[in-house]
Parts: structure tokens; C-alpha cells; sequence
């Protein structure tokens, strides 16, 4: 694929994946990206985000911008996380479709399938059943932008991939201890529990299964899911840890002696996601990061930022 005549859109570029695929794209020969964060521009804005897009005429868009909390953000701000999200999904991809974009990869999330759905989730049953009430709000807006984009290439013929993203992680996440991601919000914890000699608390019993995939790598498959797919496709990695595996993994990596108590009067979120990954497969894609190294890098990435990381 000829990608030097490509004019290319990051949205939402300043967070844990924007940052990490712009270099992926510039490394693979990408030269003319252009990386946008909510400074630069407020999607929710429709005349502005009208404006900017017919300035900078993109031929392919990466759409990673959102309104994104963790569970409890999500059910402590659930109108907020419908309408923002709505708002910035919508005027994105209306505005790619005005200025002639050819394709969107947008970032959708593993939210929009229900907790009842059978497991591997296939990308053949989105549709299926209601989102787990939790995160609800913010996966309607996510299932509402697919079809969105579904229609725009029915009636207009501009090409699409959505990407059904598992637990994304790695350096320049957002480390919300309250309202964050389950990985960035216990390195912040740990961090502050090692400096401190403080005791852990870990919402849930730690049971619950996630699968998680290092930004570098999400990068990666993003990459070539602009390159090689159109439509709804997973962006995991087809193996899940237990909650309980990476605080202990976490300990060892932070130093951390001290007790973790588990808190199991806070919700452990759906017991189990896992995913089944054979287009992403199909792709050629495997990831290029363990695990256990990912989150080495993550927390050493923190404590030495820890100052102006975002939290």
C-alpha cells in the first residue's frame, strides 16, 4: 500500500494511543499526520469541527477522541458520557464524510457488548442483547457512531473500520485513581502505596478476568486495520489475566510490601471478557509486548512522570 499520499487525522491524539500511533505511523512511513487533542480543538463543537476538517481535508481519519471514565465515572456521570460521546462521534464523522474522507477508523469499545453475549464476543454479535447497565450510556453512544458509520457507507461510500477495543494501557494514560482504568488507576496506586509504605485497597475480589493490550501494540493493529479491514472488528489479543494476577504483578514490579486488602463490597464489573480475535488474526497481527514487561514499562513510564501525568 502507497501510504505517502496519505493525509492523515488522529483525533483524541494527546491520550495513551494517539501518542503511541502516531509513531507507529511515522515509522512506517506515514509523512503527513496530523494529531489533534482536545486543546487543539473541542469535537463537540459542530461548526468548529466542520471548519477543521475542511482545512486540513484528510483522507483517513483515526478516531480515538472520547468522553472516557472508568466504571465508576462511568455510572457517576452516565448523561455526561452519552452526550459528549454522541457529540464528538457524530460531528467527526459527518465532517470526514463532508470533506471527502475516504475511510475512518474509528475506536469503539468493549463496552457495547452485552455481559450475556457468549463468549469469545464476536464481532457478529455487537448487536446482541443489552450493554452491562455500568457502562451502558457510554456503549450506546459507541454502538450508535457504528451505525453511523455502517449507513455513511451505504449512502456515501466512505469506507469505515470500527475497533471493538479491549483494556488499552501503557505511558501518557490517564492515571484517575478514582474514576480511571483499571491498569493506570492501581500504578498510581502502587506508586503512591510503595513511596508511602501505605496499605493497597483493590476494588472487586480480584477475580475478574481482562484482556489488556499494550498501546504500542494497539498501534500496531490499528495500523493495519486502516491497511487491510473494513468493518466492526475486535482489538485484543485473545488472552485474559485475572485482576488478582496483575496486582500481584504489580507488587513485584513497584516493590510494594505492604498488605493489599480486596474490597468485595465494590462491583468486580463483568466477571469475564474474552474475545474472539480471528480477524484480527487474518491481519497477521501478534503482539510485540508481553504482558508482564507492558506493565514494567507502564509503571516505570509513571514514577518517573509522575508529576505531570495526567490524572
Amino acid at each position: 500500500m502507497n501510504v505517502s499520499g496519505e493525509k492523515v487525522l488522529i483525533t483524541g491524539a494527546g491520550g495513551v494511543i494517539g501518542r503511541a500511533l502516531e509513531k507507529e505511523l511515522r515509522d512506517a512511513g506515514y509523512s503527513n499526520v496530523v494529531s489533534i487533542t482536545s486543546k487543539d480543538l473541542d469535537l463537540r463543537d459542530q461548526v468548529a469541527t466542520e471548519d477543521a476538517f475542511k482545512a486540513m481535508q484528510p483522507t483517513l481519519v483515526f478516531h480515538l477522541a472520547a468522553r472516557v471514565y472508568g466504571i465508576m465515572g462511568n455510572m457517576s456521570n452516565r448523561g455526561i458520557a452519552y452526550l459528549d460521546n454522541v457529540r464528538i462521534n457524530t460531528n467527526v464523522v459527518d465532517a470526514a464524510r463532508q470533506t471527502g474522507c475516504r475511510k475512518v477508523v474509528a475506536m469503539g469499545s468493549t463496552a457495547i457488548y452485552s455481559d450475556r453475549v457468549r463468549l469469545p464476543m464476536s464481532e457478529e454479535e455487537i448487536w446482541i442483547g443489552e450493554p452491562h447497565y455500568s457502562e451502558a450510556p457510554y456503549a450506546h453512544s459507541k454502538r450508535g457512531m457504528l451505525a453511523q458509520l455502517a449507513a455513511y457507507k451505504e449512502q456515501y461510500d466512505m469506507d469505515y473500520a470500527f475497533c471493538v477495543s479491549t483494556n488499552l494501557f501503557g505511558p501518557h494514560d490517564k492515571f484517575d485513581e478514582k474514576f480511571g482504568h483499571v491498569i493506570p488507576s492501581l500504578v498510581s496506586k502502587f506508586y503512591r502505596a510503595a513511596e508511602l509504605d501505605q496499605p493497597m485497597s483493590v476494588w472487586g475480589t480480584g477475580k475478574a478476568e481482562r484482556d489488556f493490550l499494550f498501546s504500542s501494540d494497539a498501534a500496531y493493529a490499528l495500523r493495519l486495520i486502516a491497511e487491510r479491514h473494513s468493518g466492526a472488528i475486535n482489538l485484543a489479543t485473545g488472552e485474559s489475566h485475572t485482576i488478582r494476577h496483575t496486582v500481584d504483578t504489580l507488587c513485584e514490579i513497584s516493590g510494594y510490601r505492604g498488605t493489599v486488602e480486596w474490597d468485595a463490597t465494590k462491583p468486580d464489573g463483568q466477571k469475564l471478557r474474552a474475545y474472539d480475535v480471528s480477524r484480527l488474526d487474518a491481519l497477521g497481527f501478534k503482539p510485540r509486548v508481553k504482558f508482564e514487561d507492558a506493565l514494567a514499562i507502564t509503571y516505570d513510564w509513571y514514577r518517573n512522570n509522575v508529576a505531570s501525568a495526567r490524572k
